[in-house]
């Protein structure tokens, strides 16, 4: 089994800031959240857990891992989104000319595309295909969630999603 979890909020999601690569760390808000979700999970057999390298990320996956004291690899491929210039913006000065733009061409912005992320977490799960025996926790970010999604259940781009919430569960 698959579960994934989304790390615990931070100042920026509070401030509906876009954190994008930003290693924001979690508040206390987000730490109570991770220990809750901890205590969900605590009696899951996990034999590995995977984490984005961002200790927003990172940290919730360590709570988590309290419970467990199984391996926690952090992989790179799990990254959030990288927002570029976008990044550090409140989504209230984001305009809808500007949101356009992002959308047909995120890399002017210097920003990862959703096919860029779509390809580096489908290349993630591809080498977790190989573990399907195993009880896996993902922990990570809310597009890493949607590509996963999308990659698991073989669906096109353009497949609108359920969003996930901070320390959601999510099981594949």
């Amino acid at each position: 089994m698959v579960y994934f979890v989304r790390h615990g909020k931070t100042d920026c999601n509070d401030k509906n800031i876009i954190q994008g690569r930003l290693d924001a760390p979690l508040n206390d808000e987000g730490i109570k959240e991770a220990k809750e979700c901890a205590e969900k999970l605590k009696d899951v057999n996990f034999d590995v857990i995977y984490s984005s390298p961002l200790i927003r990320a990172k940290r919730t996956a360590e709570i988590i891992n309290e419970f467990h004291n199984v391996p926690l690899i952090c992989d790179e491929r799990l990254f959030e989104q990288d927002a570029g210039e976008a990044t550090r913006l409140s989504y209230d000065e984001v305009t809808k000319e500007m949101y356009d733009e992002f959308i047909k061409d995120p890399h002017a912005f210097k920003a990862e595309s959703e096919l860029d992320l779509f390809n580096r977490v489908q290349d993630f799960y591809n080498s977790l295909v190989k573990n399907n025996d195993k009880n896996i926790l993902i922990v990570a970010h809310r597009g890493n969630y949607r590509q996963l999604y999308l990659c698991i259940n073989n669906l096109p781009q353009d497949t609108k999603t359920e969003p996930i919430g901070n320390c959601e569960i999510k099981v594949f």
